[in-house]
């Protein structure tokens, strides 16, 4: 059955036009902080590892999610279980970068919004697995639970492309370089949060 607003809002081709470029984006970004970017440093992978963990991996995890089917949930759920282990690392990351440097923890807007995001990942990703898993879940056929985690998973999607965003323009002073990242983001973001 095609959607009102027609082929481009099919599941499908979102998996195979907007995934990949999700992926791309995300490579980019990466070899830009770490590379262009004033070298590799141990701070480096903080960003790194936020952007791979919340672009490429989550966003192609929520693509996947909407083609429906069970492998599909399992693939969702592997998938944004390990944008959770990598983001843990991200902020790994940060914390030990402020404590070598002395520096005071969660002291921006781009560090509480990451706090607030690592909180309900973290929270929600066990009760995900419990609740929801097609083998196991005991709420997999809630129909409430299931509408609550899809909505509240986007929102926890938007909030942790935000918090890319403010990261970024927390390390980059150029404006180009933060339209460079901020636009594509939110356009490929509106494709997998709609």
């Amino acid at each position: 059955k095609m959607s009102p607003l027609g082929y481009m809002a099919e599941p499908k081709w979102k998996v195979s036009m907007i995934g990949p470029l999700l992926a791309v984006f995300a490579l980019v970004a990466c070899i830009y902080i770490g590379t262009i970017n004033n070298g590799w440093s141990w701070f480096s992978y903080h960003p790194a590892a936020m952007v791979f963990a919340y672009v490429a991996l989550a966003g192609n995890a929520a693509l996947i999610k909407r083609v429906g089917g069970k492998t599909n949930t399992q693939v969702h759920g592997y998938l944004m279980s390990a944008a959770a282990l990598i983001a843990g690392f991200g902020w790994y990351v940060i914390w030990s970068n402020k404590e070598i440097h002395s520096r005071p923890h969660n002291t921006s807007w781009h560090a509480w919004c990451g706090v607030a995001t690592m909180v309900c990942w973290f929270g929600m990703a066990p009760f995900s697995y419990f609740a929801l898993n097609p083998d196991s879940g005991y709420l997999k056929t809630n129909q409430t639970v299931r509408k609550f985690h899809s909505y509240f998973g986007r929102f926890l999607l938007a909030l942790s492309y935000f918090t890319c965003v403010l990261g970024w323009m927390t390390m980059q002073q150029s404006q180009v370089s933060r339209v460079a990242f901020g636009a594509p983001l939110a356009v490929l973001g509106l494709f997998v949060l709609l």
